[in-house]
């Protein structure tokens, strides 16, 4: 039996990532089977509608950041004789938001994004992919009170982009493709941060 000091590695994994600047950390498994760690990261709403070249520099930065904490995740895994697939927040892989749900670090919020309830909708997500021995967090019983009782994103909204409760993915793609990011402006949590 493990000693009950030394941690497992899924909490060293966590604490390390933690610790160089992912602000959330959960697990779950593709196809039940395929075990994936996923990473949130901050997105701030001060890189929005300023100068392009200030949003991809910005953009630039956090990403670097993010691959620096992707590098030591791997390098700890590949110590252990695991290989991992890194899937950064631009990964052509495709869309994290169901997986971030799956792993605990948010609920799917009114405005079709993922909403924490400490950071709210401000955050770019990545993922490991592995065949280390991760449980899936258990996230049993976790609510999203701040958003039930909000429609900040609603009246916020350029585009008029919810209709009845229901949000419209087409008219908010016109205005996101120009770099309107209203609802995730106004989606703060509890944390807000620039």
């Amino acid at each position: 039996m493990q000693d009950q000091a030394e941690p497992t590695l899924q909490a060293y994994l966590t604490h390390t990532a933690l610790k160089h600047g992912a602000l959330l950390a959960g697990y779950t498994k593709v196809r039940k089977t395929l075990p994936v760690m996923v990473l949130a990261f901050p997105f701030s709403n001060s890189w929005v509608l300023n100068h392009p070249f200030y949003i991809t520099r910005r953009f630039g930065e956090a990403l670097y950041h993010e691959h620096k904490v992707h590098e030591k995740l791997a390098q700890i895994l590949r110590e252990e004789g695991l290989d991992c697939k890194i899937k950064s927040s631009l990964s052509v892989f495709g869309d994290f938001r169901p997986l971030a749900v799956a792993a605990g670090l948010g609920q799917w919020g009114k405005n079709g994004l993922v909403v924490n309830k400490t950071y709210g909708s401000k955050l770019l997500f990545s993922a490991l992919f592995t065949h280390a021995p991760f449980e899936a967090t258990d996230h049993s019983g976790q609510e999203l009170s701040t958003c039930n009782n909000c429609d900040r994103c609603y009246r916020a909204c350029p585009g008029n982009a919810f209709e009845n409760g229901v949000f419209r993915p087409r008219r908010c793609f016109p205005k996101s493709i120009r770099g309107c990011s209203e609802c995730v402006q106004v989606c703060s949590g509890e944390k807000s941060y620039k």
